[in-house]
């Protein structure tokens, strides 16, 4: 269990914008679940290359989430299966949010429905190809070259459709 205010608003869980008071000396206990938010933020960031609440100033972006339940809004073309990882990464209820284990077991569900990348932009991230005869990418290509290889490969197939 962690205490203390920390993080940056717009990536903060809502429940770190808590209204209740709490006795002197007293500070309010949440756990990795508000972790699990500032991912669902995060990999929201990376998919949109926006910054999270545009157009509004931290304070509003904390009010936004904490009090109104305001996302950032997901693009129209977003696979509905990263839709889902996001949208149940920053669930208003903590208790309701995934695990990271979780979240790894859906991500590489999703990349494993992905075609590869082309075979110079597969071949420079593994050392064996990233795919096998039917398309789908390989949990081998997943792991190789190190705990970066599944975004490289992720970005890499998202430019390949559009």
């Amino acid at each position: 269990m962690m205490t203390a205010e920390t993080g940056t608003y717009r990536w903060m869980a809502p429940e770190l914008y808590s209204t209740v008071t709490l006795r002197r000396g007293e500070k309010k206990h949440y756990n990795n679940k508000v972790d699990v938010y500032s991912f669902g933020i995060v990999l929201w960031e990376l998919l949109t290359n926006r910054m999270p609440f545009e157009g509004m100033s931290n304070l509003q972006a904390a009010y936004a989430a904490a009090f109104k339940q305001e996302r950032p809004s997901l693009p129209k073309d977003i696979s509905p299966d990263l839709a889902f990882i996001i949208q149940s990464c920053w669930v208003e209820d903590p208790n309701m949010r995934p695990s990271f284990s979780q979240i790894v077991r859906m991500l590489n569900a999703f990349l494993f429905t992905l075609t590869p990348p082309p075979s110079s932009i597969a071949e420079s991230d593994t050392s064996e190809k990233a795919g096998t005869s039917n398309g789908t990418i390989t949990e081998f290509s997943v792991r190789a070259k190190g705990k970066f290889a599944f975004l490289r490969q992720l970005f890499a197939a998202k430019r390949t459709r559009n």
